[in-house]
């Protein structure tokens, strides 16, 4: 873990890093979340990049 350093986990899309997001989100679930929101910290785009990026979000959701 952070043998390339900490800043490299932002060069990658969401769902292409190292997280196990299955597990990530049942942690979420196991505390009880209801819903609410949520937040891509990603940098901004174009309508293509942005409905990528909702696809992606929607995809780490099903997750809950």
């Amino acid at each position: 873990m952070n043998s390339k350093g900490l800043r490299e986990g932002f060069k990658v899309e969401l769902l292409e890093g190292d997280n196990n997001w299955p597990v990530v989100m049942k942690a979420v679930r196991d505390t009880g979340h209801k819903g609410g929101w949520l937040t891509a910290e990603v940098p901004g785009g174009d309508l293509t990049h942005l409905k990528k990026i909702s696809a992606l979000m929607d995809k780490i959701i099903s997750f809950l």
